[in-house]
């Protein structure tokens, strides 16, 4: 009798458990996301702060949220990235947005030419939490996706293999290749041909002359060994281009607070990272090369700098076109008030 009630005091005792565990909420387990580029490591200047915002996440987020991380096309191509956001190949992409803006034509803000006078005010003009930040989002949310980060512009400059561009006229008869519809538009208004090569066939396309000149970064420049190929570049830039970090909206939405404010911290810490990062690298490691290449840079003097914004302001009207009524027009003015 006594080993008969040892054993059913053991019995109570388990299911006491079993029951008092059952009544405490199950502990949440680690959210598994996955972020997708084509950008590889061999951008040196970018890639860094890019690997920033799923590290920042991980580092701060371990035990509610780990993000894997696959760059370089490895899971999705450049083309692939939004539709395979839509369908759940990938969580989170970055997307450079001249690739989009097609599709989401309020991303233009970031390429109109000679809008944003360095890369300084377009992180304060972009950033998380801005005005123009929160009416691009307002744009893009039509369309069931939000950046939850941005870098500030990339400045574009027009490189010619043989000819120097020092007036609008002296891009007649030129083929600049270009990689988005404001930077053809802006070829259009100068007067030159703009056209579509891969960056991969870009080398080729300039020393066989299929093209003359290329509008691009400094960065295109380096990591294609343009350099050794175009003789020269105009400045300023008549051209930029950024990058933003997307969410489908339901997904974003699908988040708590505490991770959403997490990927908000990250996507500010990256943002941080290319002005700190970045800039600093393209003015000490990659002009340097280019000039060393004997690039010659074609500076310009402010009437020189006049003739081509008063050419280039049509690319301006064109773009609010492109949008509904009166959102074309608040951009601008938030991007330049």
């Amino acid at each position: 009798m006594k080993k008969i009630g040892f054993v059913l005091l053991v019995l109570l005792f388990i299911c006491s458990t079993l029951i008092t565990m059952g009544q405490q909420p199950a502990m949440a387990k680690e959210l598994k996301l996955i972020f997708a580029h084509y950008i590889p490591p061999a951008y040196k200047d970018l890639f860094p702060p890019i690997q920033g915002f799923p590290d920042y996440i991980n580092e701060h987020g371990k035990g509610k949220v780990h993000i894997e991380h696959f760059h370089s096309g490895t899971l999705l191509k450049s083309e692939e990235l939004i539709p395979g956001l839509m369908q759940g190949t990938a969580d989170i992409i970055l997307q450079l947005d001249s690739a989009i803006m097609g599709t989401y034509p309020i991303l233009g803000i970031t390429e109109l030419p000679l809008l944003y006078p360095d890369v300084g005010t377009s992180h304060e003009k972009l950033k998380i939490g801005s005005p123009l930040y929160q009416l691009i989002n307002q744009e893009l949310a039509k369309k069931d996706i939000i950046a939850v980060g941005t870098w500030p512009v990339l400045f574009q400059y027009i490189w010619t293999k043989d000819k120097p561009v020092r007036k609008p006229e002296d891009l007649k008869g030129l083929r600049i290749r270009v990689a988005g519809r404001v930077e053809a538009a802006v070829i259009k208004a100068l007067g030159g041909a703009a056209t579509t090569t891969s960056s991969a066939e870009l080398y080729e396309a300039l020393q066989r002359g299929t093209v003359d000149g290329v509008m691009c970064t400094e960065t295109t420049i380096i990591s294609r060994s343009l350099q050794d190929v175009v003789k020269y570049v105009t400045k300023p830039p008549l051209g930029a281009y950024s990058g933003q970090i997307y969410m489908r909206r339901d997904k974003w939405e699908s988040l708590s607070p505490d991770i959403q404010k997490l990927f908000i911290e990250s996507g500010k810490n990256s943002a941080k990272g290319f002005l700190e990062y970045s800039v600093p690298f393209w003015n000490t490691k990659i002009w340097p090369t280019i000039r060393k290449a004997g690039v010659k840079e074609i500076a310009l003097t402010k009437e020189e700098q006049q003739e081509f914004k008063k050419r280039v302001e049509p690319v301006w009207d064109w773009w609010k076109g492109l949008l509904p009524p009166g959102v074309g027009e608040k951009a601008i003015k938030l991007a330049t008030e």
